[in-house]
C-alpha cells in the first residue's frame, strides 16, 4: 500500500511550523450571526476540521472594509470583532492546528450572492472596481475607484491583518483571486486604467504590493502573509499562467511568505470550484509553474480529495502544501483517517457542488444561507446531530432503498431501533443508481452508495430486496413506525403521440436500456436533459434539445459551474437548443414544437423525455391512520435533490 510520507511531513510558511502539508482553504459558510460576529456553530465547524487532522486551517473570507461587507459573513472592520475571533483561534489551536484568516474586499461580488435584501434597513455596499467596465449581469457597471479609494482600501485591509494577529491567529491571507477586488486589478479584462494602477503587469499588481508593504510595517517581520492569486482567469483576454508567474515573483519580492494558486473570474467559476466533470487536481499545473519561479512555499488547490493524489503532488515537487476544501466539508476526519491507514473509511466528496447552493440561498432550510453537504448532513451542525441511543427502541419499517431510506435506516439502527428496509428493485440506490451511471459521476457517486450500504451491514439493518410493499404487508408486520421513502417516478407529457414506441425516458437512456438511433430530440433542458444530450452527442448522435424555458432553467437553477461546463460541451458537440419551445405533437418521425410563435418540426428517430420527476406517495396516503407513526422523506414528499434526501433521512433517523 502506498505510504503517505510527504503528506504528513512537517512544513513551514515563513517562521510558522505546520505539522503536515494539508491545508483547509477558506470556504464561505454564511454562518456568522448577521452582524459579522463568529457564532458557536462556526467555532464548532472549524474545531472539527482542526481535530480531524488538518495542519493549517484558513478561516473563510472576513470583510475588513465596512462598505464591502456582506450579511452572514465575518466582519473585521473594527476592533469589536476581535474577541469572538480570539475564541475561534483558540478552538483551532486547542484541537491541534495552526490558523489564519483570509481577508477580502469583495469589489463587484455583492451583486452575485444576492444577499443585499437580507438587511431590513438601508446599508451602503460599495460595488466598485479598478475600472467602470460592465461586468456580471446586464446593466452592472462598478464604480471606478479613485486613488484615494485605493489608498483607503489598502489602509483598511492592512488594519484587518493587524486585527487577525491581535486575535491570536498564526498568519493572514489576502484574497487576490476569483472576481474579488484585487483580482480585478490584476486582470486586463477588468482593469482598463491608464494611471499607475493599470496597464503593465507591474502597474496592475501595484495595489497588492502597496498592501503587502504597509501590512508588513503593522504586523512585523515574523507574522506570515499568504497571498491567494489566480494562475489563470480562464477567459480570453484575461490573466494567463505566464503573467501569473511574473506576478508571483513581484509579490514574493514585496514580502509575501507563501502563494496560494487558484483560478477563475466571474464567467469561469467552473475552474474555481471544479465539479465531478473535472479530473482530480485540475489546477495543479498552475501551482507547479509558479513554484518553479519563486522561493516561497506554494499551496495548490482544486478538486483534491484523494490523499494519495495529494501525496503524488507533493512527492513530484508540484507544490509544497495541498489545500483540501470540499473534501474536508464532506469528512473533517479525512487527514486522521489517511494518516492512520483508514483511507477506505473516508467519506468522499462527490463534487456535486450542492455545498454552493447554501451560499446562494437555494437550500430550503431554516438556515437558508448556510453551506450544506450532500454526503455529510452534520456539516455546520457539529455537536447538534450526534447519534444518541433511543430512549425506547422501536420496530421500524423503512420503505424505499434510495439515499433517503438508506440514510434513515442506518441512523435508526445505530440508535438501537429494530429496522427493516424494503426496496422493490433488486438492488439499493434508487434514483441515485441512475445518476451514478453517468460516465463523469460513476467513480465518485458510487462511493456514496457503497458507504451507505456498508453502514446498513454494520448496523445490522434487515434489507428486503425485490419487495413491493403494500398497506396490507405493513399492517401484517405491525411496526411501531413507518418511514416512507418511496421516491418518485419520471414525468411524462400531455400531448398527442406521447405513447409512441419512439418515446423513451432519459433514465432508460442513461442506464443503456434503449437504442435511440442516430437523430434524437431531448425534451427538457434542465440538468438531466443536458446530461443525456451530452451523453448521446459524445456517441456521435445528432441531438437537439427542446425546453419550455431557457436552457438550465425551470425552478431552482442548477449549479452554475456544472451548467457552464455542460453548456460548453453541448456547444462543442453542435447540439441544437430550442428554448421556450413547448411540444405540440410527437410523431413517428419527429416532434412538432412551438418555437417563437411558429410551428417547427424536428426530425428524430427517438424522443427522449427529461421533464422531471413526480412524487410517488401512494403508500403514505394508504397508511394514514393505520400505523402509530408515519414519516415521509425524500422525493415522495417533493422531488428535489440528493442533498434534501440525505438531510431528511439523517434528521428523521435522529428524531424517532
Amino acid at each position: 500500500m502506498q505510504q503517505l510520507k510527504r503528506l504528513f511531513e512537517p512544513g513551514k510558511i515563513g517562521r510558522l511550523e505546520l505539522k503536515n502539508r494539508i491545508v483547509m482553504p477558506p470556504m464561505g459558510t454564511r454562518s456568522a450571526d448577521g452582524m459579522g460576529y463568529i457564532t458557536r456553530r462556526s467555532i464548532n465547524y472549524y474545531a472539527a476540521r482542526a481535530k480531524g487532522g488538518a495542519g493549517f486551517v484558513i478561516v473563510e473570507s472576513a470583510d475588513p472594509v465596512r462598505e464591502s461587507r456582506l450579511p452572514m459573513d465575518i466582519w473585521l472592520y473594527d476592533d469589536s470583532f476581535i474577541p469572538r475571533l480570539k475564541e475561534l483561534s483558540k478552538a483551532i489551536h486547542d484541537n491541534g492546528a495552526k490558523a489564519a484568516v483570509q481577508l477580502v474586499h469583495r469589489g463587484i461580488q455583492p451583486y452575485r450572492v444576492g444577499q443585499l435584501q437580507l438587511f431590513n434597513r438601508p446599508v451602503k455596499i460599495d460595488i466598485c472596481g479598478p475600472s467602470a467596465v460592465p461586468y456580471g449581469p446586464p446593466g452592472l457597471v462598478p464604480r471606478e475607484m479613485s486613488k484615494k479609494d485605493i489608498s483607503d482600501v489598502i489602509e483598511q485591509m492592512s488594519e484587518g491583518a493587524r486585527r487577525v494577529k491581535d486575535a491570536g491567529f498564526d498568519a493572514v491571507e489576502f484574497h487576490g483571486a476569483h472576481t474579488y477586488l484585487l483580482a480585478c486589478f490584476f486582470s486586463p479584462l477588468t482593469n482598463r486604467r491608464t494611471d499607475e494602477y493599470g496597464g503593465s503587469i507591474e502597474k496592475r499588481t501595484r495595489i497588492a504590493i502597496e498592501l503587502l508593504l504597509l501590512t508588513r510595517k503593522k504586523i512585523g517581520p515574523d507574522f506570515p502573509i499568504i497571498f491567494r492569486m489566480n494562475g489563470s482567469d480562464y477567459l480570453p483576454g484575461g490573466v494567463e499562467i505566464e503573467e501569473a508567474v511574473k506576478r508571483a515573483s513581484l509579490l514574493t519580492q514585496a514580502g509575501t511568505d507563501a502563494l496560494h494558486i487558484s483560478a477563475s473570474l466571474e464567467g469561469s467559476t467552473e475552474w474555481q470550484e471544479p465539479s465531478y466533470m473535472y479530473p482530480s487536481g485540475t489546477l495543479v499545473h498552475l501551482a507547479e509553474a509558479v513554484k518553479k519561479a519563486v522561493t516561497v512555499p506554494v499551496i495548490t488547490v482544486g478538486k483534491i480529495g484523494d490523499p494519495f493524489i495529494a501525496e503524488d503532488i507533493l512527492k513530484n515537487g508540484k507544490a509544497d502544501f495541498v489545500a483540501m476544501g470540499r473534501a474536508l466539508l464532506a469528512d473533517p476526519e479525512l487527514p486522521n483517517k489517511a494518516r492512520e491507514g483508514r483511507a477506505s473509511d473516508i467519506r468522499n466528496c462527490i463534487y456535486c457542488n450542492n455545498c454552493l447552493r447554501g451560499r446562494r440561498g437555494e437550500v430550503p432550510t431554516g438556515d437558508r444561507w448556510q453551506t450544506r453537504c450532500t454526503v455529510n448532513p452534520e456539516l455546520l451542525r457539529e455537536g447538534e446531530m450526534d447519534i444518541r441511543p433511543a430512549s425506547k427502541p422501536k420496530k421500524v419499517m423503512v420503505i424505499g432503498g434510495g439515499l433517503a431510506g438508506m440514510e434513515a435506516a442506518g441512523v435508526l439502527a445505530r440508535r438501537g431501533h429494530r429496522v427493516d428496509l424494503y426496496e422493490k428493485q433488486d438492488s439499493l440506490g434508487g434514483q441515485w443508481t441512475v445518476a451514478s451511471r453517468v460516465d463523469d459521476k460513476k467513480e465518485l457517486y458510487s462511493t456514496l452508495t457503497k458507504r451507505l450500504i456498508k453502514g446498513l451491514e454494520e448496523s445490522k439493518v434487515a434489507v428486503h430486496l425485490k419487495t413491493d410493499v403494500t398497506a396490507g404487508l405493513v399492517e401484517k408486520a405491525k411496526p411501531d413506525v413507518v418511514v416512507v421513502a418511496t421516491g418518485g417516478t419520471p414525468k411524462g407529457l400531455d400531448c398527442p403521440g406521447i405513447s409512441g414506441r419512439n418515446v423513451v425516458q432519459a433514465n432508460d437512456v442513461i442506464m443503456g436500456k434503449v437504442d435511440v438511433g442516430h437523430k434524437v430530440v431531448v425534451v427538457g433542458g434542465r440538468l438531466t436533459g443536458m446530461e443525456v444530450a451530452d451523453i448521446l452527442a459524445r456517441q456521435g448522435k445528432q441531438v437537439s434539445i427542446v425546453t419550455l424555458n431557457a436552457l438550465g432553467q425551470n425552478g431552482s437553477p442548477p449549479d452554475p459551474n456544472i451548467f457552464r461546463t455542460l453548456r460548453q460541451r453541448l456547444i462543442d458537440a453542435g447540439v441544437a437548443v430550442f428554448p421556450y419551445s413547448p411540444v405540440r405533437e410527437i410523431r413517428d418521425d419527429g416532434v412538432y414544437v412551438n418555437n417563437a410563435g411558429h410551428l417547427l418540426f424536428l426530425g428524430a428517430d427517438t424522443v427522449v423525455l427529461a421533464v422531471g420527476v413526480q412524487s410517488d406517495n401512494r403508500l403514505a396516503q394508504e397508511l394514514e391512520g393505520k400505523v402509530p407513526e408515519v414519516y415521509c422523506i425524500g422525493d415522495c414528499v417533493q422531488p428535489r435533490d440528493a442533498l434534501e434526501a440525505m438531510q431528511e433521512g439523517a434528521e428523521v433517523g435522529r428524531r424517532i
